[in-house]
């Protein structure tokens, strides 16, 4: 996105990727966008397209970094105490999304 208005997100990277959750509620983050925007998914291969120009989410080449790194993000939000539980909206919005 070209803009500095993006919807809420979280994500990862790593060396090679980045993968990006855009869940796109405001919650309770002071500054927030106050209208809900669609949930999608970005990822970007940082070797192959360090500006992140080409979003490969979906692409079958990239389905084995997508389930990787969806674990290893559901994973540090663990290890770091972010539970989306603490917010149902966000779960509905998860559930269909992930």
């Amino acid at each position: 996105m070209a803009h500095h208005d993006n919807p809420a997100h979280y994500g990862v990277r790593t060396k090679t990727h980045k993968l990006i959750f855009f869940y796109g509620l405001p919650l309770d983050a002071k500054g927030a966008q106050p209208e809900p925007t669609s949930a999608h998914w970005e990822l970007y291969d940082l070797q192959k397209d360090p500006h992140e120009m080409n979003n490969v989410y979906g692409q079958a080449d990239y389905a084995h970094v997508t389930t990787e790194l969806k674990s290893k993000l559901l994973k540090l939000k663990a290890d770091v105490g972010d539970q989306d539980e603490s917010y149902p909206e966000l779960m509905a919005v998860r559930k269909q999304a992930w």
